[in-house]
C-alpha cells in the first residue's frame, strides 16, 4: 500500500491548484471563525433532486485537509501513509530526498533503526520521521551558530 501510495504521485494541474488554493481560504476562514470545529460537512451532488450527504469529520482529520489542499495549491503531490508503515529503502531515500546510497550509510552507522527481511531493509515510517525531526533540529542549531559568528564578527547579508 505505501509503496503505491510512494511511487503513484501525481502532481495537480493548475486548475486543481487554483480550485485547491480557494478552498484553503474559504476553510481557513471557516477554521479561524470555529478553532475547534465539530465538524459536520455536507456533500451536495450536482443533481439538485439529491438531498446533501451530511459526515461528521473529526478536527484533526479536517485541519489534515486544509494542510493537503494547501500542498495542492502549492503545485505539491501528496501522499498519506499510515505511521506503523514500513519503507524499502529507495521509498526512505525519496522521502528524505536523498540518494540510496547515502541513506544506506545512514542505517548502517545506525542513525535510524531499521530490520532486515531476506536481504531488504524495512525502515519504520516513524523512525525514518525522527531522524528527520531531529537532523532539520541540528541544521537549525548550526545555522544559527553560524548567524551568531557572522554577527560577532561583523558580517552582514
Amino acid at each position: 500500500m505505501v509503496r503505491a501510495a510512494i511511487r503513484d504521485l501525481e502532481l495537480p494541474d493548475e486548475q486543481a491548484a487554483e480550485q485547491a488554493a480557494d478552498a484553503v481560504e474559504q476553510l481557513t476562514t471557516f477554521l479561524r471563525a470555529h478553532p475547534t470545529p465539530t465538524t459536520h460537512v455536507q456533500l451536495v451532488s450536482e443533481d439538485t433532486t439529491e438531498a446533501p450527504t451530511s459526515i461528521v469529520v473529526p478536527a484533526v482529520a479536517f485541519r489534515f485537509f486544509v494542510e493537503v489542499l494547501a500542498e495542492l495549491a502549492n503545485g505539491n503531490a501528496v501522499t498519506v501513509a499510515p505511521v506503523h508503515a514500513e519503507l524499502t529503502s529507495q521509498q526512505a531515500a525519496d522521502l528524505l530526498n536523498v540518494s540510496r546510497p547515502y541513506l544506506i550509510k545512514l542505517l548502517d552507522e545506525g542513525q535510524i533503526p531499521y530490520r532486515r527481511v531476506g536481504n531488504r531493509r524495512k525502515i519504520r515510517l516513524t523512525d525514518l520521521l525522527e531522524y528527520k525531526k531531529r537532523d532539520e533540529a541540528h541544521r537549525r542549531e548550526i545555522a544559527d551558530r553560524l548567524t551568531r559568528e557572522a554577527e560577532s564578527i561583523g558580517l552582514e547579508y
